[in-house]
């Protein structure tokens, strides 16, 4: 299960891992083109690569399940537009939409930095230039060309990114938000599945029928039995041939599980193993808790929920002083300009 503490400006911050490819456009062309504009500050092609990439590395790490080629990014699903429409659009789109708002926000916010006391300390501006100057050396010359990047535009999508974060956090400091262990805290599991369901060539649910119903089953009571003799549960999974179902998992009070299995970890204990086989839809279950209180998993999720909050608070910012501001994405962005970030050309997933 894939933890999802990722936070708006810490998809900037992910670029200095990046292995970039160019977009075919030259330096100058980049910085001369005008995506669109914001609270009267122009974004141009050069500072949109850098959030669009984010964003692009974001989806293909958080959502990978979706990702099985690059080719995904064109894959429609429905949109709502501005205009309350619904109509059919691309991943590729969906996540370009996303990379504007981002910049929309932190330009706003950058406006308003005054007004919340928001500066960044000498030291902070000494690391700002040294993730600058990190990224660029990273970054041949021939791709710096052809990406129109520069170290002072590197330089100043990284002030923005501390700025911001300083901002969500004075936010937070000022309504007083604290997120209690308890709040947050986070199990972790081993789990043992025995599927009743397939998928066909098509992708479409298959139970099993009477025979293979009954057969999980009794393989599920039998392992289940091993274990309550002492058999590592690991290598129990590995002994009926469900190593690839089975593995260790994270749970918290936001985790999608199975109603069957949410009630059976309640009241276990560090090291106990639920003690029936847990039935549910789409087959059958062996839990065992390895730790009622994951410290590490915990730590995450209490900044996971802080993130959370923080942004909730700057979006609710971001909405009082862009009242007045009528922006329209269909419309208002340049999206010839646009298709010259092209997500599958650039795709990091093999």
């Amino acid at each position: 299960m894939k933890k999802r503490c990722m936070r708006l400006t810490a998809f900037i911050l992910m670029l200095c891992m990046i292995c970039v490819c160019g977009f075919g456009c030259g330096k100058t062309e980049q910085a001369k083109k005008v995506v669109f504009t914001t609270n009267g500050q122009e974004v141009t092609l050069d500072e949109m690569w850098f959030y669009c990439k984010s964003v692009q590395e974001y989806y293909e790490s958080y959502y990978s399940s979706m990702f099985s080629s690059p080719e995904a990014w064109t894959s429609t699903y429905p949109v709502t537009r501005d205009d309350g429409t619904t109509e059919e659009s691309t991943l590729e789109d969906v996540a370009k939409r996303s990379a504007i708002k981002q910049i929309r926000q932190i330009k706003v916010a950058m406006a308003h930095a005054d007004e919340l006391n928001i500066s960044l300390t000498e030291e902070e501006q000494e690391q700002v230039i040294a993730q600058a100057k990190k990224f660029i050396e990273q970054v041949t010359k021939e791709e710096q060309e052809n990406m129109g990047i520069t170290r002072e535009l590197a330089e100043k999508v990284f002030e923005q990114s501390a700025t911001i974060e300083k901002m969500k956090d004075k936010l937070a400091k000022d309504e007083g938000i604290e997120i209690s262990d308890e709040e947050a805290q986070t199990s972790k599991i081993y789990y043992i599945y025995f599927p009743t369901v397939a998928t066909d060539v098509s992708g479409n649910a298959i139970g099993a029928d009477e025979e293979g119903l009954e057969q999980a089953k009794e393989d599920a009571k039998d392992a289940l039995e091993r274990i309550e003799a002492g058999n590592p549960i690991a290598t129990v999974a590995a002994a009926y041939g469900m190593g690839a179902t089975s593995g260790e998992m994270t749970v918290d009070a936001d985790s999608d599980l199975p109603e069957e299995i949410g009630e059976s970890i309640q009241n276990l204990k560090d090291g106990e193993t639920y003690d029936k086989v847990i039935s549910a839809s789409d087959g059958f279950y062996i839990i065992q808790m390895l730790k009622v209180v994951d410290e590490s998993a915990t730590a995450d999720k209490k900044e996971e929920l802080m993130n959370q909050r923080s942004q909730e608070l700057l979006d609710k910012k971001f909405e009082e002083w862009t009242k007045d501001e009528d922006f329209n994405y269909d419309q208002d962005v340049n999206w010839e300009y646009m298709k010259e970030i092209d997500f599958v050309k650039n795709s990091t997933v093999k």
